[in-house]
């Protein structure tokens, strides 16, 4: 890695900062405007077109009880206030995962004022049923399936001779979704309040991520499922013949962490808490009213969510080039099913990269081995002609054509590539595959740090030796800092990433540094 590959990234930084500023958050928050007017509309003829007075839900005093129930995937306890999912220990590859260890009402909790008890269980499902009003009943139905689209089901049974107009309530996600322990130092910063919308004009719906500042940001007609996320884990509601209503969001305190090893004190960890309302609904007299439901909790994982129904996968976060990360995550998926082996596969993935871009590689590279050829001729014709920038400028142009070099051939190469590396690189970092996967010896899982930071060092190492190969005679001082550190920041910078990323990284150095090798002997010879 060199100057030019860094300036070529910090120029698509400013510019994916540009486009979200200027372009994405505009649009949608012009979105947001309008579903909040359609709404409010919405709502307005609801209530002029009722003409029976809205029930009252009777609350109860009754202490807080746990039910526990044994899903194909976790281990769940279920509040009786409101019957939401108060802990949902997932079943890990590496032991089970405290999803929801904050305190809170339960992830899908409802009417959390009644007091719901166990009314039938099954190997597979659990009910629980409260009583509303007078003379109403609710019962929630809980159907879990393995690895695979779960099911809600909320009945109200009106047994009085009247029709009831039910109040207005919401499904409950948070406060916070947690994660595997090494996600959790990013958690904070994962942890979102989502939906996804299907925008007109577009093939593929978009996933929204929104904060507190976004009242009411969509209705029910306009996502199709939301729920909270973080890099690795999703646990979403989805409507089944039935409109909900508005989706609200506010950030919790969840926990405290320790701030630089705990001598600066301790600092609060927020996470996402989201209400998705349900509006007014009206139950027949001697009748029943049923709202459906299909819901998601579990981790992002790609194969599966391949497989699934209501486009799961765009949860995955594949950044700016998602068409290429998504690309990647497929030939990485069908190299591991040759190996069985996500270490290699990643190893395999970037050679079959650096043989695609070869050319543009060498082609880079060749360039900036002529242009330290010509560094000492650079430095005495700056120096001659320091004082008349417009015959210096002359001069360099003449040294350029006498031994054919093109200063942009360093840089067109490195703007073809960077898409592909940052493709790749958010396709390893978001893939759930490589948790728990084993690479070699003491590398046990490729999405958590190397435990001995032997891959960073590595990678810093071919990464020193690479910047000096390259080091120009008679460069200024500043420039040859850069050089001279350039390798310690980034394996300071490699020291918390995943293995899986470091491997990759360390590999295409590898590479990189050997072209860079055959490249230099190539023109040495020449002359």
């Amino acid at each position: 890695m060199d100057r030019k590959f860094l300036l070529t990234a910090l120029v698509f930084l400013l510019f994916l900062t540009g486009y979200n500023q200027f372009v994405v958050i505009p649009r949608m928050q012009k979105q947001q405007q309008a579903a909040q007017a359609e709404l409010a509309k919405t709502e307005q003829e609801l209530a002029a077109a009722s003409a029976t007075p809205v029930a009252k839900v009777q609350s109860t005093s009754a202490p807080e009880e746990l039910i526990s129930f044994q899903a194909p995937t976790a281990d769940i306890t279920f509040s009786s206030k409101g019957a939401g999912i108060k802990e949902f220990l997932f079943k890990d590859v590496l032991g089970n995962v405290d999803l929801t260890p904050y305190k809170g009402q339960g992830y899908f909790a409802t009417f959390p004022q009644l007091d719901f008890r166990e009314a039938k269980r099954t190997r597979d499902s659990i009910t629980f049923k409260a009583q509303v009003m007078p003379g109403v009943e609710m019962l929630k139905t809980y159907q879990f399936q393995d690895n695979t689209i779960n099911q809600l089901l909320i009945t109200f049974k009106n047994n009085t001779n009247s029709e009831v107009v039910l109040p207005k309530f919401d499904f409950n996600f948070g406060p916070g979704l947690s994660t595997v322990k090494s996600e959790l130092s990013d958690n904070e910063r994962e942890s979102k309040a989502v939906y996804l919308i299907q925008e007109e004009g577009k093939r593929n719906p978009t996933l929204v991520k929104f904060t507190p500042k976004d009242t009411s940001p969509a209705s029910g007609k306009d996502w199709m499922w939301a729920g909270v996320e973080n890099r690795y884990f999703l646990s979403v509601l989805i409507p089944q013949g039935w409109t909900a209503g508005t989706l609200q969001t506010r950030k919790e305190i969840v926990t405290t962490k320790r701030r630089l090893w705990g001598l600066m004190g301790d600092a609060d960890v927020e996470g996402p808490q989201l209400s998705i309302d349900v509006p007014t609904q009206t139950v027949p007299a001697k009748g029943t009213l049923e709202l459906n439901s299909d819901f998601y909790f579990g981790p992002k994982d790609y194969q599966l969510f391949e497989k699934l129904p209501y486009h799961l996968g765009r949860s995955i976060e594949f950044g700016f080039f998602g068409a290429l990360g998504r690309l990647a995550r497929n030939v990485l998926e069908l190299f591991y099913s040759w190996t069985g082996n996500y270490g290699v596969a990643i190893i395999m993935l970037t050679v079959l990269l650096q043989a695609i871009l070869f050319k543009f590689t060498q082609m880079s590279l060749k360039s900036g081995a002529q242009m330290k050829k010509v560094q000492p001729e650079m430095k005495r014709l700056q120096e001659k002609y320091k004082g008349n920038p417009d015959q210096l400028n002359r001069e360099m142009l003449a040294l350029y054509q006498k031994h054919h070099i093109n200063p942009l051939a360093g840089c067109l190469p490195l703007l073809i590539q960077l898409p592909i590396f940052l493709a790749l690189f958010n396709a390893l970092r978001t893939s759930w595959s490589l948790h728990g996967a084993k690479f070699i010896w003491w590398i046990t899982d490729l999405s958590s740090k190397d435990p001995y930071y032997i891959l960073p060092i590595l990678m810093g190492a071919v990464m020193y030796f690479q910047q000096r190969s390259t080091m120009p005679a008679g460069m200024d001082q500043a420039q040859a800092a850069m050089f001279k550190y350039m390798p310690v920041i980034f394996t300071l910078l490699f020291m918390n990433f995943p293995s899986g990323l470091v491997l990759y990284w360390l590999t295409n150095s590898l590479i990189t540094f050997g072209i860079q090798t055959l490249v230099n002997r190539k023109i040495a010879k020449a002359n």
